[in-house]
C-alpha cells in the first residue's frame, strides 16, 4: 500500500489538527497503531509518500511505514513517478516474520525492549512484519555482569575461545 500524504491530516480519522489535549493525542496515536497492527497481521506493507516543503507529521505516519516493513520517502513533486517505481519495485519475500536470536549465556542483549527479551537477556524474540531484499536487522549485546557470571558454575571464560550466536 502506497500512502501519498503532505502529512497531515485535517478531517476525519488521524485528523492531528482537532486534536488539542494529551488524551485526543493519544486517541490519535492509536488510531494509527491499529491501522499499523492490523495492516501487519494482514501482510500488507504501509509505504509513505509525502511531498517535500508541505508541514508534515511524519512521526505519526513513520510508525506505520516501521510496522509494516515499508519505507517513508519525502519528495520533491518533480520526481514524484520515480519515487513510485523505487518502492514499488521491492517486492515482499516474506511476511509475518518473527526472528529469533539466541546468544551465547555469556552475553546479553543491549538497548532492547524488555518485552522482547528472555529472563537472562540472552534471547531475543522480534516480530519483524514483512521483509524484502532490502531488509537488516540490527541489534547490540555486551558481556554480562562480572556478578553474573561468576555465578554461572559451568562458565568458565578463561577457556571461552569464542561467543556464538544463532538467529
Amino acid at each position: 500500500m502506497v500512502i501519498c500524504t503532505d502529512g497531515l491530516a485535517n478531517v476525519g480519522l488521524g485528523n492531528f489538527d482537532e486534536a488539542k489535549t494529551e488524551e485526543q493525542i493519544a486517541q490519535v496515536e492509536e488510531f494509527y497503531e491499529k491501522i499499523g497492527q492490523y495492516a501487519k497481521s494482514k501482510g500488507l506493507t504501509i509505504n509513505i509518500v509525502s511531498i517535500i516543503g508541505d508541514e508534515c507529521n511524519l512521526e505519526s505516519l513513520s510508525k506505520l511505514a516501521d510496522m509494516t516493513g515499508g519505507e517513508v520517502e519525502r519528495v520533491d513533486p518533480v520526481s514524484l513517478t520515480k519515487n513510485f517505481s523505487n518502492i514499488l519495485s521491492n517486492p515482499i519475500i516474506a511476511s509475518n516474520v518473527i526472528a529469533k536470536v539466541k546468544l551465547h549465556k555469556g552475553l546479553q542483549f543491549r538497548n532492547e525492549d524488555d518485552a522482547n527479551l528472555s529472563a537472562d537477556k540472552s534471547l531475543l524474540v522480534k516480530d519483524v512484519g514483512n521483509v524484502t531484499s532490502s531488509c537488516e536487522i540490527t541489534f547490540e549485546y555486551t558481556l554480562k555482569n562480572i556478578s553474573d557470571l561468576v555465578k554461572m558454575e559451568d562458565l568458565d571464560l578463561t577457556q571461552v575461545k569464542s561467543f556464538p550466536f544463532q538467529l
